[in-house]
């Protein structure tokens, strides 16, 4: 005979719905089965008997692979002989334990549906070859005798409970396990006692919440005798605990790609890479019909190494957390083309003697009218950025712009094209002052940086600091997608007024279903000069993966020159607010001048 002393584990049929018990096993809900797939018993998974009222041995004959166990009471006829590969266990702690965890798994086989689960006349003879044979499911069983020959038939899991006791007869009792059939899972729920007669045999585990379990002379279990309240009795008897084989999980992952903003990537452009135990692909390109991975259950990850520019990525919720043997479970991710935006920021400055603001100057992309600080997602390809001129101010166009206020934008791209307008003093006019202009700056930090279990809320807190010398008023806050902006601290003196020396705190909360980057745009004035700043930050949905964040601030010094010009100094501090490390950083910086 083989002795085997492995780990209990089930397998799994297509799952329909999880649910837990407070022992910490995950159950699975099918059309039958509610069995812990791939998981143990806690500590009662090492043993093969265990008696809660002791165990007694009649026959030296008595071999138990795995170990023997009691809560302190005794177990009369067992050496060390009768255990070749176990031990005889009477800790009362250990006792204590068993008993635990057998009863939860007691109470989930009494509980298991198979929608009204099937009465099984056990008297009767169950065989492929009569074409009766006893098929996976969950069976009534009543309080009978097994008297005849049973064959269980095809993979999957078997449970039989019964109402009060349950007999096996005396060498009339039979059971055979075949087309995928084992004795990891075939459980019995007995509330009472079970007998297996004389020279009988009988396959799975036997779970007797309150009575004795009694194998007669000559029977031979495959499986585990557990009694929770009473006994154990042996006489001549084989207990052997099953080879189980955990059975593989399978991901099956799907590569989704939208093109619908001139993107021309397909699905085999993206490369997928899987993380596990015993993973049989662990990296792959991107299939729209998708790609079948197997894996040991545990955790797992499914992640997307590099994804082209361009591309934001989205996924399925199911790309990461923990899968159980047999478990089938499906991860997409999606990738869409972006398309591009541009932001037209308007700057004016009235240092000899002007008085427009903003909204008085009528800004244009390709014609079609925008707002300052406001993003507008356009497409591929080039474009022009203009406004209304007025002749009593100079217009500079510059930032991303050249300064025709032509762009070309890319797949992705968010760019800002700056217009300034400074006001002309009149002919003759003595009058000039140089002011000095305002400075701010606006850090933008969402919370979460990603969700990776799929959509959810995201709160997006924005900082704005006065980095300049003088006080700034008029601020506003304009975001693309998220609103309201509140205003929820900062503000001492409530004046409305962001003075040098405070720091305001905006909130914004909004529920996020698929990747977004999102865009803010503050804007505020002094001395008749208008300044801005734009920041923005991704939030992936759907993938464990948490995107970088990126700050730039530069302030240059002097803020004001005299007539004629003179050198400048921009200090350009790059800082992370986020919660990974950066490489390959670098700065890109643009000029604009206004004479």
């Amino acid at each position: 005979m083989n002795l085997h002393k492995k780990s209990l584990h089930k397998h799994v049929i297509v799952t329909v719905l999880f649910f837990s018990f407070v022992i910490g096993f995950t159950w699975l809900s099918n059309v039958f089965a509610v069995i812990p797939p791939d998981r143990t018993f806690g500590i009662t998974d090492t043993y093969s008997v265990y008696g809660h009222a002791g165990i007694t041995n009649a026959n030296a004959g008595t071999r138990v692979w795995g170990n023997v166990g009691d809560n302190n009471v005794g177990h009369a006829g067992f050496t060390a002989t009768q255990v070749p590969d176990g031990i005889i266990d009477v800790s009362t702690a250990n006792g204590t334990a068993i008993e635990n965890d057998a009863s939860s798994v007691y109470d989930s086989l009494m509980s298991a549906t198979q929608g009204v689960p099937s009465d099984l006349d056990l008297a009767g003879t169950h065989t492929v070859a009569n074409g009766n044979p006893v098929t996976p499911g969950v069976y009534n069983v009543g309080a009978t005798t097994l008297n005849g020959a049973v064959e269980l038939s095809g993979a999957g899991i078997y449970i039989f409970r019964s109402s009060a006791s349950l007999t096996i007869a005396t060498s009339g009792g039979a059971m055979t396990l075949s087309n995928g059939a084992t004795p990891c899972n075939v459980f019995w729920a007995v509330p009472a006692s079970m007998t297996i007669g004389t020279g009988s045999h009988i396959e799975g585990t036997i779970i007797a919440k309150t009575g004795l379990i009694s194998l007669a002379t000559g029977a031979s279990l495959v499986g585990r005798a557990i009694s929770l309240i009473s006994q154990v009795t042996l006489d001549n008897n084989q207990i052997t605990q099953p080879t189980c084989t955990p059975v593989p999980a399978t991901l099956h992952v799907i590569k989704t790609v939208i093109t619908d903003n001139g993107g021309t990537a397909t699905s085999s452009d993206f490369t997928l890479n899987v993380t596990g135990t015993n993973v049989s692909t662990s990296s792959f390109a991107g299939s729209a019909a998708g790609v079948d991975v197997t894996l040991d259950a545990g955790t797992y990850e499914v992640t997307e190494p590099a994804v082209p520019a361009g591309y934001s990525q989205t996924g399925s919720g199911d790309c990461s957390g923990t899968i159980v043997a047999g478990e089938t479970k499906t991860c997409t991710i999606t990738n869409d083309d972006i398309a591009p935006q541009l932001i037209v920021n308007k700057i004016v400055v009235n240092d000899s003697g002007g008085a427009k603001v903003i909204s008085e100057f009528p800004l244009f992309i390709d014609g079609g009218s925008v707002t300052s600080g406001v993003v507008s997602t356009t497409s591929i390809g080039s474009h022009t950025v203009s406004e209304t001129s007025d002749f009593h101010y100079m217009s500079v166009i510059g930032g991303d712009c050249a300064t025709d206020g032509t762009i070309t934008l890319a797949l992705g791209d968010v760019k800002t094209c700056t217009i300034t307008n400074d006001d002309i003093a009149a002919s003759g006019s003595l009058y000039h002052y140089t002011p000095v202009p305002p400075l701010i700056d606006v850090v933008k930090v969402p919370s979460p940086l990603a969700l990776p279990k799929g959509p959810g809320t995201v709160k997006y807190t924005y900082t704005l600091h006065n980095i300049g010398t003088v006080p700034v008023n008029n601020v506003t806050m304009v975001g693309d997608t998220c609103s309201p902006i509140t205003l929820i601290s900062g503000d001492t003196n409530v004046d409305a007024i962001l003075d040098v020396n405070e720091t305001w705190v905006y909130t914004c909360s909004t529920i996020l279903t698929k990747t977004h980057t999102n865009i803010i745009t503050a804007t505020g004035w002094a001395n008749g000069i208008s300044a801005s700043d734009i920041a923005n930050a991704t939030v992936i949905v759907g993938i464990p993966v948490v995107p970088p964040l990126i700050h730039v601030t530069k302030i240059p010094s002097p803020l004001v020159l005299s007539t004629g010009g003179g050198m400048v100094t921009y200090t350009n501090k790059v800082t992370n607010p986020g919660m990974v490390a950066l490489s390959n950083v670098y700065l890109t910086v643009m000029i604009n001048v206004v004479r």
